[in-house]
């Protein structure tokens, strides 16, 4: 690393211009020479070497291991943001999510068995009529299969009866009879509902073909009573005995305790409507848990599916692929570099100061940044201290700092070159000014009536190969330079 200076290097120029501008004065034969104080600008500066760099290097690094199918890049490359860059075998992430999809299947299967098994608990009629009979009390404990209620319709009865097969073939569904009651000489009005497929064996030895009808009940009639009937003008064979078209039990679906019970008997119920609820914990619990299951399972598909994603490596940014450390057919390790993407147009200039000069640099300070092209010719170019690091490099027993210069114009400049830093970190207008050689220890070499005189002085900013004096002298001193 270049030496650094405390001053600016055209420090020697500037003494000669303040010589012909303050003017010189040889005493004693030449052997003094004296120059005044004039009024002009300080500039401190720190100097250094510094490098042409990217600011923000991405190196490209995958989130899993695995060997890779596919590489689109090579080193010089330009690229976009989200452009594909590599792909990388996921067939055991594959794996995993189908056997994680079947946990989920196997556990929504669980689920909506257990719910299922909760919507046993409230026991509904299965058909329309009228409660003739209740078996359980609210806070009884019944099982699965245990009957709880009796339903009968007995506003729609039903007849059956036999007819001459050759007659009974010739009937539909929904054909008119007649039912006619031999005790009292009623008749009601009727249709066929069933027409049994086989003959069966009456008494006499005859055989006949069951036909059932429907009819509803005028109010009169009552199960068990006997009726004959007639299809078409057709009378059946033999009388038959009149049923409720609905005699059934009401049973419980589950086990567990009865906690609401809304019949009672006389009471009329309609086919589907809730009839008793029960209570059964271990049931709910299990609803409760296979739907733990379910949101379990779900989590850890989803999980292993968002992680598709990481199997194809993007481009993180625009730019050009400066390095790339894996192909085709390598495999790929989980936080290993792949490759390292740069942008160009976010060229810096990086430069290592030494501890000694640390403090005085600070972002916002204005650079000048210079190098010689192989033609000879000086290129000059400005930038700002965009960041200083905190923490140094030490080597040899000396402590360097990276401070980061931004680029007012990229033009020429390419990563790698080694330029001039010259750091402006303090700069002050209107001083009155000496060359900083003549100031010592505090104190000037005045010339008065032929003699040097040794004059107090205090002083300012220094830089630039001048020292600012704040109090000591006038423009009217001649100061000997050393």
């Amino acid at each position: 690393m270049a030496q650094h200076k405390k001053y600016g290097c055209a420090a020697l120029a500037c003494l000669l211009s303040l010589a012909l501008l303050a003017g010189c004065s040889q005493e004693n034969n030449g052997e003094t020479t004296t120059v005044f104080p004039n009024v002009g600008p300080v500039v401190n500066t720190v100097e250094d070497t510094g490098t042409v760099t990217y600011r923000d290097n991405y190196t490209i690094v995958p989130l899993v291991s695995g060997t890779v199918l596919s590489c689109s890049i090579s080193e010089g490359d330009t690229v976009t943001a989200g452009q594909e860059l590599y792909v990388i075998d996921g067939g055991d992430l594959e794996d995993q999510i189908e056997q994680a999809q079947l946990s989920l299947d196997s556990a929504q299967a669980a689920l909506s068995q257990a719910r299922a098994a909760c919507d046993d608990l409230t026991v509904t009629s299965y058909a329309t009529g009228t409660i003739t009979a209740v078996q359980v009390h609210v806070g009884d404990f019944v099982s699965s299969g245990t009957p709880i209620a009796q339903v009968v319709d007995d506003q729609n009865l039903k007849l059956t009866v036999p007819f001459f097969a050759q007659d009974a073939g010739s009937f539909s569904v929904g054909d008119a009879a007649v039912i006619s009651f031999p005790s009292r000489g009623e008749t009601v009005s009727g249709t066929v509902s069933r027409i049994y497929d086989s003959p069966s064996a009456l008494s006499g030895g005859r055989t006949g073909v069951y036909v059932e009808l429907s009819f509803r009940n005028p109010g009169t009639v009552l199960s068990g009573d006997t009726a004959s009937a007639s299809v078409g003008g057709i009378a059946c064979m033999d009388t038959g005995t009149v049923t409720n078209s609905t005699e059934q039990s009401i049973y419980a679906t589950q086990s567990g305790q009865v906690v609401t019970l809304t019949i009672e008997t006389g009471n009329a119920v309609t086919a589907g409507q809730t009839v008793m609820t029960i209570k059964n914990d271990s049931l709910t619990n299990a609803v409760t848990n296979a739907a733990l299951s379910v949101e379990s399972a779900r989590t850890s598909l989803e999980q292993l599916e968002a992680k598709r994603s990481d199997y194809t490596v993007l481009a993180p940014a625009d730019g050009v692929i400066l390095t790339r450390s894996v192909k085709t057919g390598d495999m790929a390790s989980a936080g290993s570099p792949m490759a390292v993407l740069a942008q160009p147009e976010a060229l810096c200039v990086h430069a290592d100061i030494n501890e000694q000069y640390i403090e005085r640099v600070w972002p916002g300070q204005q650079v000048q940044i210079s190098f010689t092209d192989d033609t000879g010719q000086a290129r000059s170019y400005t930038g700002t201290v965009e960041r200083v690091d905190d923490t140094g490099i030490t080597s040899g027993g000396v402590t360097d700092y990276t401070v980061e210069i931004s680029l007012d114009d990229l033009t020429g400049l390419r990563d790698g070159m080694n330029v001039n830093v010259v750091i402006t970190t303090e700069e002050k207008e209107d001083c009155l000014r000496v060359p900083s050689r003549a100031v010592s220890g505090g104190t000037v070499q005045v010339l008065r009536d032929g003699k040097a005189v040794e004059v107090e002085v205090e002083t300012g900013l220094s830089g630039g190969g001048y020292t600012e004096i704040l109090q000591g002298l006038t423009t009217e001193d001649a100061v000997i330079l050393p």
